[in-house]
């Protein structure tokens, strides 16, 4: 079970594999290839793990109770035990489509918010006069 898994961290573009495939539990996180080259900097590094901190209680409040978080040195990761009655691909895409909505999620309101403080820089002072 361990090794589809392994497979499937491995082959997308935005987890990153933290294990070998034969330790149990399975570690790995969510790490948006947008966001894999920027990780030196410390709001990066807390937004990922933020986001794997939500994916993970989304993920288990649909249902997939083998899915939490642990604390790896420096960073949140997503914890595995698949049991024999439990689907890796199914675990792994409910885990990967959460990444994806709340990372757009997040996205958006990131490109908000610097907008919103573009335009206050860029807005002209208004005169009150009192009178």
């Amino acid at each position: 079970m361990n090794r589809c898994l392994h497979e499937l961290v491995g082959d997308h573009p935005d987890f990153e594999l933290l294990c070998e495939p034969t330790r149990a539990p399975y570690y790995f996180r969510y790490l948006p290839n947008a966001l894999a080259e920027r990780l030196d900097q410390l709001e990066v590094q807390q937004l990922v793990d933020r986001l794997n901190e939500e994916i993970v209680e989304n993920v288990q409040g649909r249902g997939f109770k083998s899915v939490m978080t642990t604390n790896a040195p420096g960073f949140v990761a997503i914890q595995i035990s698949i049991s024999s009655n439990e689907i890796p691909h199914t675990t792994f895409e409910a885990l990967a489509r959460w990444g994806r909505l709340l990372h757009t999620t997040y996205q958006s309101t990131s490109e908000m918010e610097t907008d919103l403080c573009s335009n206050e820089l860029h807005s002209s002072p208004t005169e009150v006069s009192a009178t």
